[in-house]
């Protein structure tokens, strides 16, 4: 006699399915601004203790970018290109280093998405 546990794909289908949980509005966008720091600090290596004194940081709270799906992907070059921030009491320009960084993050963001739906963008 042969003992053993026996489960079709059906049941072990059913057990493992993730439950959705559904956030409060509140909830969705502290998480959209925690994703926000998180994008960044990940891509340009900004130490996490000093984030939000980081030049990049003070330029898009400067322009009213807080959020990554509601604000930081709907922005342009041109949003880019004219961020600025305070340093030392003058509102100066963002340095070319960090807009690059911020238009290659915007730009991998859209060819994933995109990838994602199932568009082919060309190389």
């Amino acid at each position: 006699m042969e003992v053993g546990l026996k489960l079709s794909s059906r049941n072990v289908a059913k057990r493992w399915q993730p439950s959705a949980v559904a956030l409060t509005p509140a909830e969705e966008k502290k998480a959209d601004r925690d994703r926000l720091l998180t994008v960044f600090v990940n891509a340009c290596g900004a130490p996490h203790a000093h984030v939000k004194r980081h030049p990049v940081v003070l330029a898009l709270k400067h322009a009213g970018i807080a959020h990554f799906h509601l604000d930081f992907i709907h922005m342009t070059a041109a949003d880019i290109n004219a961020l600025q921030h305070v340093k030392s009491g003058t509102l100066v320009p963002l340095e070319l280093n960090f807009k690059m960084i911020l238009q290659a993050l915007l730009a991998f963001h859209h060819r994933e998405s995109n990838k994602r739906r199932g568009r082919h963008m060309s190389d």
